[in-house]
């Protein structure tokens, strides 16, 4: 089946370091929740197929909680912020990725609608 990106928030920091969470689409109405860490020699892109009332759920204080073989991930709301944070089950230094409130919730709205295509 073939995902489309529909939503991808990146924070680039100097040189090439930073953080993207994306949202892919799928025709059967799944999602795929993709954190992206660049840092060096550490580049991952952790995986985390979902449903969207499980992204929504942060919106409404009930956190997103998923885990896949390499760690967990937690997006929970935090103040005007929605921040996933990524921690591995091998013991080496998770990271975290913070979004404004209203831009997580208006991407959430454009889902919902099916009204995206691409969202940044």
């Amino acid at each position: 089946m073939i995902g489309n990106l529909a939503v991808s928030f990146c924070d680039r920091g100097a040189g090439a370091n930073g953080v993207c969470l994306d949202l892919w689409s799928y025709p059967d109405g799944t999602y795929n929740l993709v954190i992206e860490n660049f840092a060096g020699d550490a580049d991952k892109e952790l995986v985390f197929p979902c449903v969207l009332h499980q992204l929504a759920g942060p919106l409404d204080q009930k956190s997103f909680v998923s885990e896949n073989e390499e760690g967990k991930l937690e997006i929970s709301r935090c103040e005007e912020l929605v921040c996933a944070e990524f921690v591995p089950f091998d013991g080496r230094e998770g990271f975290r990725h913070c979004i404004p409130q209203e831009e997580y919730q208006l991407a959430i709205a454009a889902l919902e609608a099916n009204t995206s295509g691409y969202l940044a």
